[in-house]
């Protein structure tokens, strides 16, 4: 029984600078500079050596009206790695980069797939026999989507595995604008094996019937996204069984480091016990 396989990812925020303090190490600024791409090289770098059939962006590829063509050739370059091991790109537009001009202009492979303001079903194609897999998408027309989109998505196709991406902040988080709500329940409920969601950076997953996943963001940005980042490797059977497995994809990890201070007397004390509990995070996280 063939597996039909792909690597769900969300809120690259491609180029967004990390919020972090000025670094005086050249080498160290670079590297948190450059984070965010490099977290997508290796996106791109799963897909391949994984040899799945597709990756599924749930919006945010981009913060804002995103105009440099540096970023657009950066994404066109890893796009055609994909395009040449002939796998297929699915994306949808979230509330940072639904007015962005390199999704709108840039031409893509015919391998991508960037769905509209309107609902789309599209059949992923398979060998003769293979159960059908239908893949449902709807981007932001606009940055600013106060209701529920899950009306607007076509109802699922009967004897297919159907599979949604949406951008949503789901049941609402603390630390997220409102943006399309909807809740669990109802995404449950609507008769998709698997609902590939994004905008919530932080990762969650629930099993069942249909499985609904929020990745989270793949490259944290400050200390408010610290711990490492990572996208979702899914399997689904065509007996409708579906496996995940959470692959760590960042490069910079941000962490909040705790010192007990109570016994140093000195600065150089507190220096050392500084540094002393900074190598120990930083081997953790190797």
């Amino acid at each position: 029984m063939p597996a039909y396989r792909f690597v769900h990812a969300a809120d690259i925020h491609l180029d967004s600078p990390l919020r972090s303090l000025a670094l005086r190490n050249p080498q160290l600024a670079e590297l948190i500079g450059n984070a965010t791409r490099q977290a997508f090289v290796r996106i791109i770098d799963l897909c391949l050596d994984e040899r799945v059939q597709a990756l599924k962006l749930a919006g945010d590829l981009y913060d804002g009206e995103q105009t440099s063509m540096k970023t657009a050739r950066f994404l066109a370059e890893q796009l055609r790695r994909l395009h040449v091991a002939g796998i297929k790109v699915f994306i949808i537009r979230g509330n940072h980069d639904a007015l962005s001009k390199i999704t709108k202009e840039l031409v893509f492979p015919e391998t991508v797939h960037i769905f509209g303001g309107r609902a789309e079903a599209v059949e992923v194609v398979r060998e003769r026999g293979d159960r059908p897999i239908i893949v449902h998408g709807l981007s932001f027309a606009r940055p600013q989507v106060a209701d529920s989109l899950l009306e607007k998505y076509r109802p699922p196709i009967e004897g297919a595995i159907n599979i949604g991406l949406m951008h949503t902040s789901l049941d609402g988080s603390a630390n997220h604008d409102v943006y399309a709500p909807c809740s669990s329940s109802d995404l449950a409920n609507s008769g998709f094996r698997y609902w590939a969601l994004g905008h919530i950076h932080k990762r969650s997953a629930m099993e069942g019937s249909c499985a609904i996943v929020m990745p989270g963001i793949p490259q944290g940005r400050d200390v408010g996204e610290s711990g490492p980042k990572s996208v979702t490797l899914v399997s689904v059977l065509d007996d409708g069984s579906v496996t995940m497995e959470e692959r760590v994809v960042s490069v910079a990890q941000f962490e909040r480091v705790a010192v007990d201070a109570t016994a140093m007397t000195t600065w150089p004390d507190l220096v050392a016990g500084l540094e002393i509990a900074l190598g120990d995070a930083a081997e953790k996280t190797a």
